[in-house]
């Protein structure tokens, strides 16, 4: 299961943290880790052509996004990200969970 918890303080978005598999299709082939991975590197991408103070740090398994910048287009950026991954988690929840932390 892919597990996406989120941190909001005073309004503001403070962190993302996504890890795990779907475990929906076989390796490779997995649709929902496929979208996953898309919405997040996306995500970083964007933030990474912001220039904005904010740490991401990624391993095989894990995707964490730290936000220490004052940007409202990175908060924007933040609540599109976790639309999406709630969207997905309308469909498939049996493999994905979307919660704040």
């Amino acid at each position: 299961m892919i597990k996406a918890k989120y941190e909001v303080k005073d309004g503001s978005y403070l962190s993302l943290d996504v890890k795990g598999h779907a475990e929906y299709g076989e390796y490779g082939k997995d649709l929902i880790c496929a979208s996953v991975s898309s919405i997040l590197f996306g995500f970083m991408n964007a933030l990474d052509e912001l220039q904005e103070n904010v740490e991401i740090r990624q391993s095989e398994n894990r995707i964490t996004v730290e936000d220490h910048s004052s940007s409202s287009t990175v908060q924007n950026y933040f609540e599109l990200v976790i639309i999406q991954l709630k969207t997905i988690e309308e469909s498939y929840g049996n493999f994905i969970k979307v919660e704040r932390k």
